[in-house]
């Protein structure tokens, strides 16, 4: 990372960042508390997304920080990229909107209602709401959708491959990058250990089948809690992961060989 000192640039943390002007409207709507999201620490997502946004754009990465021999190439990176980075704050910037998250007791309601034959999907809805009272709005709406997806299969141990199946092709963009940012292990571990009070454990193929989980059954509930301590740098982390899977995702090779 290049400090550089321009007028047009904001430096965060001894960073360069854009300034809150360069980013799309959603997000000057959240830094002036014009948008109705319910996280906490407002200023710290608007910086997250400050940096974000100058580093794609202007290729601030590894690879040309660490291979100068590829410098020919920063500026068709910076305007592919740049482009994909406003397209994701965009897109989570409407996702942290309060409305965007699931009505978790209507769903709860709706399962019951069906019967006992939805006993696992009243599990599933009840997972959701157990993840919503752990992170809230810390974490965009997305993240809670995506847990829910298989209230909404044939039934919840279904595999769908996010990338070619027509049922959920709308969705495979942000709900892969919110499997993908699984990687952040903390929230990983923490998901895990909800799911398995109810018997179930989530997986995501990352190849190209890339399904949610099937939901498996789990051999047993295991207990673990995150740090307060190490919080907010851990849903930092998943929300940092998210965007830049969310930008990556159409330049990732794909192949139906792997479904």
């Amino acid at each position: 990372m290049q400090l550089i000192e321009n007028p047009n640039f904001t430096i965060i943390a001894g960073e360069n960042a854009v300034p809150i002007s360069q980013l799309p409207p959603i997000w000057q709507n959240i830094a002036a508390g014009l948008a109705n999201v319910g996280f906490k620490n407002t200023e710290v997502y608007v910086k997250m997304a400050q940096l974000f946004q100058y580093k794609l754009a202007k290729g601030d990465v590894d690879l040309f920080n660490e291979r100068p021999e590829l410098a020919k190439f920063k500026a068709a990176f910076s305007q592919l990229f740049g482009q994909l980075a406003y397209e994701t704050l965009e897109f989570y910037g409407h996702d942290f909107l309060i409305d965007q998250y699931p009505n978790f007791e209507q769903i709860l309601t709706d399962v019951k209602s069906k019967g006992l034959e939805y006993a696992n999907e009243v599990k599933v809805a009840l997972i959701g709401i157990d993840l919503f009272n752990e992170f809230g709005y810390d974490l965009p709406a997305s993240f809670y959708h995506v847990h829910l997806a298989p209230i909404y299969r044939d039934h919840v141990f279904e595999e769908r491959a996010l990338r070619f199946d027509k049922r959920d092709i709308e969705h495979k963009r942000s709900w892969d990058a919110i499997l993908h940012s699984g990687k952040v292990f903390a929230v990983q571990m923490k998901v895990q250990s909800i799911a398995s009070k109810y018997g179930f454990t989530y997986h995501h193929g990352c190849g190209c089948n890339s399904h949610l989980s099937s939901i498996d059954a789990a051999e047993g509930a295991f207990n673990y809690e995150l740090s307060p301590k190490k919080y907010q740098r851990w849903i930092r982390s998943f929300i940092w992961t998210a965007w830049y899977e969310y930008a990556f995702f159409q330049i990732v090779p794909n192949t139906s060989y792997l479904v």
